[in-house]
């Protein structure tokens, strides 16, 4: 049933997730989808749950590759990477829980907690390679993260050329990106 729902969003937006669609979709019955969820809210429930735990997963594996990195720059570059493709591939669905669950107290502490697990993962990645010579600050890391996070919202509302109306490849968006960060974490 979820992966109906899920089917439906990415098909026709909110508005085609309904109770009736999720059961004739899914091949069910009413009796085994109010068993399940409860409710159409008990299935929006349950699809932002399976998002975040798939949405969390390829950051997870970006930034246990990122501290493979030997340089501040590569580990950067391979996590921005794996945030952009993961926001690009889970677009709509990202679009989706963030809008439409805004309001929602559980799911948007669960969103928070996402986020805020998104900023301890580049603190680990950037803590891995400060040094001495580079001490980079808190601050900058903290701001980092929050950069990092805007630009996922970005990619997530945003078309590549409707923010500045420039069109601007993947591979440039990682690159200009990583070198913004480490240009400004690694600033004295």
């Amino acid at each position: 049933m979820l992966d109906a729902a899920e089917e439906l969003l990415r098909q026709g937006g909110s508005d085609a997730v309904t109770v009736e669609a999720v059961i004739e979709r899914a091949g069910t019955s009413t009796g085994a989808f109010y068993a399940r969820f409860g409710s159409r809210q008990g299935l929006l429930v349950a699809m932002h749950e399976r998002f975040l735990a798939t949405f969390r997963e390829p950051l997870v594996e970006a930034a246990t590759e990122a501290l493979e990195r030997h340089t501040l720059r590569d580990a950067m570059h391979t996590f921005v990477e794996g945030v952009v493709v993961s926001v690009r591939r889970h677009r709509n669905t990202f679009l989706f829980h963030t809008v439409h669950n805004a309001h929602e107290a559980d799911m948007r502490a669960q969103g928070n907690d996402l986020t805020q697990g998104l900023a301890l993962l580049v603190e680990r990645i950037v803590d891995t390679y400060r040094t001495d010579a580079v001490p980079m600050e808190v601050d900058r890391v903290d701001m980092a993260s929050r950069v990092l996070h805007a630009f996922a919202l970005q990619l997530m509302l945003f078309d590549d050329d409707e923010v500045t109306g420039k069109s601007i490849t993947v591979d440039q968006m990682i690159d200009r990106l990583t070198e913004m960060f480490v240009s400004y974490l690694t600033q004295t």
